[in-house]
């Protein structure tokens, strides 16, 4: 059934508030459009009191909704404004100098995450103490705990007395690396703070509501269950299903849900809410045999299903799903037509004006853009086929389901994610289904875990289920060409290929040459963007050390092929602050110079002598050690110094030995001998340049 625009008025509310908060993450200006705000509102009120007095004709409401349009993407863009923790006076940013080391008392307000030496949780800063008083604060912080018996024991809702030091966060040294701090700003988080052993201790109990402490205890009991009776990937697995509860996923069993294109069963949100209220639905349809029985029905569902949105930690896709869900319910209790499109947008725009940093979530987009995509999609993509036998009908729908869920964020997941999984049809039509049966073998693992012999068989249930599920993802992956990667794509083709899809199904919906032909336009445009890429890409010669904690890592690029001389870089790190840079500059070739050598590489463009190199006609040398430095009592005439941690001697032998244009010293080398050498650079007036400060060197040949 065709959407119509009158059914969707809070669709038309939510594009123009999402727009202005859009602008208002990317360009912060305050008072123009807090002004534009306040204008906009008296002249849409002044607006509609003219029109009332002097029955304005139906041909001219198009001056309102442009007016209220106008008015919603000021409004949007200053509710970035005014929840911006910066503009408050009471924030930590204006109580807190950054570097000095004080007393703070801090509200523990997420789950804390294990890593190998420290504990990470967010914080929330209520005040600093000084000489005894306690001085009100705000703001978010992204602690650090040094593990000890002690910092091993933090949890949600804790309150703390910390002595430590806020710092900012920095942003990527490197380039197209992850931004860790736009991440984290997102959030309203802009300080972070390494807490040693022995920094801090438990105070009086936290301020946190009732209900929220109450629910976070018995989540976690229920992880400790799981985790005794399941154990293995088996029970990190069922934790993120059942209760969104991801810390224990090893980066390996995440990476092979995502590259099967199913990671969307290890987040719950929509599908999963949906599957409870099924079977929740189905458990209290006795009550439809009572007075105000369905009344009643309706208010448990609410209650239950909100309740597991508190489970789960209320998560951004949980909560969507559970407003969105609570928008249908109350609607079919009153016997009113609920539009499912206007529900999917009247939820969006809840959650917008409770947190509009929501918008530049990708989970937030991903899970709004996939359930859109459902709801417009996929009844075109059914009505292609109908087949007459009940299980080839299910497959096919399920199969148009993920159809549909995948392309309405194809163009998001490259742009975020550089890969695409092709057997994302196969994986879904196989886990989905699956996925039903670990819900509810989960619950009754959970409510028969206590009760003798009934709990071994509901575990031995459950556990099987999970152990296939498991099996079945980590099994596709061994498919050949399972998941294409290193697709990288601009925020323009990301549009470019937005505009492609939604034209393709709008031809097809409306049977209209226009949508086909804007469609085509916007799709040779990305394919001429490509291809003028490419070329570029086969052209580039660029010499680039990046920052890599500990690590001497610099690379040579030739066109699609690279090389990396004498790094020791380990696999996730190359991937976290290097993988990125070679997608976006189209490099495939990748190897590795580990033993000193003599070769002609990258199709000539590289010459290598031991630790010398000539790259494009220009010298670099490598200075690992001390051993480095030639004999000869002439200089050597390089344009680039490279000096690394087991570099042992001074700037004046480095001096006396060559004659540069350039002086690197990479992210491997320690603080101290950097200060010191810095100070010999600046008395023998040699410039230089740290990557451990300024971020990766790049240079273009």
């Amino acid at each position: 059934m065709e959407t119509k625009r009158g059914q969707i008025p809070l669709l038309r509310l939510l594009l123009p508030f999402a727009c202005g908060i859009a602008l208002g993450l990317n360009f912060s200006n305050h008072f123009p459009f807090v002004y534009a705000t306040l204008a906009s509102f008296v002249v849409l009120f002044i607006y509609k009191w003219y029109e009332n007095k002097y029955s304005i004709g139906y041909s001219y409401r198009w001056i309102f909704g442009t007016l209220l349009a106008a008015f919603l993407f000021c409004a949007g863009y200053s509710f970035i404004l005014l929840n911006t923790p910066s503009e408050k006076a009471i924030d930590i940013s204006h109580c807190n100098p950054e570097g000095d080391r004080n007393y703070y008392l801090v509200s523990i307000i997420s789950s804390p995450k294990e890593k190998d030496k420290t504990i990470k949780a967010v914080g929330e800063v209520k005040g600093i103490i000084e000489r005894g008083t306690l001085k009100k604060t705000s703001g978010k912080v992204m602690f650090s705990f040094q593990k000890d018996t002690v910092g091993d024991t933090i949890r949600y809702d804790d309150m703390l007395e910390v002595h430590t030091t806020l710092t900012t966060i920095k942003p990527p040294m490197n380039p197209d690396e992850f931004d860790y701090m736009n991440y984290l700003e997102m959030n309203g988080i802009y300080y972070e703070a390494f807490v040693p052993k022995h920094s801090f201790h438990f105070t009086r109990t936290s301020d946190t509501p009732w209900l929220l402490r109450f629910t976070d205890r018995c989540r976690h009991k229920l992880i400790d269950l799981l985790n005794t009776k399941i154990k293995g990937n088996e029970a990190a697995v069922g934790s993120a299903i059942l209760l969104g509860y991801r810390n224990d996923l090893s980066p390996s069993v995440v990476e092979e849900f995502v590259d099967s294109g199913t990671v969307h069963v290890i987040c719950v949100a929509g599908l999963h809410v949906g599957i409870l209220i099924w079977l929740l639905n189905f458990l209290l349809l006795f009550l439809d045999n009572f007075k105000h029985g369905k009344l009643i029905r309706t208010i448990l569902l609410l209650l239950l299903v909100w309740l597991y949105a508190l489970f789960t930690g209320m998560a951004t896709p949980v909560i969507r799903a559970t407003v969105m869900f609570s928008f249908l319910l109350i609607g079919r209790q009153f016997s009113r037509y609920t539009n499912s499109v206007n529900t999917l947008a009247a939820s969006a725009f809840l959650m917008l004006l409770i947190n509009p940093f929501s918008l530049a979530d990708t989970g937030f987009q991903l899970s709004y853009l996939s359930v859109f995509g459902i709801l417009t999609i996929y009844p075109l993509l059914n009505s292609i086929f109908e087949p007459r036998s009940f299980i080839v009908k299910k497959i096919w729908e399920l199969t148009c389901l993920s159809a549909s869920a995948q392309l309405s964020i194809a163009p998001l997941s490259l742009l975020y994610f550089h890969q695409f999984p092709n057997y994302f049809l196969l994986t879904n039509l196989l886990v989905v289904p699956l996925l039903s049966i670990v819900i509810y073998s989960g619950m009754l693992f959970f409510v028969t875990s206590y009760i003798p012999f009934v709990s071994i068989i509901t575990t031995w249930l459950f556990q099987k289920s999970l152990f296939l599920m498991n099996t079945l993802v980590g099994q596709s992956n061994h498919l050949p060409f399972y998941v294409t990667r290193g697709i990288s794509i601009s925020s323009w083709e990301t549009v470019l290929l937005f505009i492609s899809i939604i034209c393709l199904f709008a031809f097809f919906s409306r049977k209209t040459y226009i949508p086909l032909i804007v469609g085509l336009v916007s799709f040779l445009f990305f394919t001429g963007i490509n291809i003028y890429k490419n070329i570029i890409h086969s052209k580039q010669q660029m010499f680039v050390v990046y920052h890599v904690y500990k690590h001497p890592v610099a690379v040579f690029i030739s066109g699609r092929q690279s090389i990396m001389p004498f790094s020791d870089i380990s696999s996730s790190d190359f991937s976290y602050h290097v993988q990125y840079h070679f997608w976006e500059r189209g490099v495939r070739d990748t190897s590795s110079l580990r033993n000193d050598t003599s070769a002609l590489l990258l199709s000539g463009h590289l010459a290598v002598q031991n630790n010398f190199m000539q790259f494009n006609g220009k010298k670099y040398v490598f200075l690992r050690n001390s051993d480095d430095l030639p004999d000869s009592l002439q200089k050597f005439p390089v344009h680039c110094v490279v000096v690394s941690a087991d570099y042992k001697q001074g700037m004046a032998a480095l001096q006396n030995a060559f004659t540069f244009d350039t002086l690197i010293f990479d992210s491997s080398i320690a603080p101290a001998r950097l200060k010191k050498w810095k100070g010999e650079c600046a008395a023998l007036h040699i410039l230089y340049y740290d990557v451990s400060k300024q971020g990766a060197y790049i240079e273009n040949s």
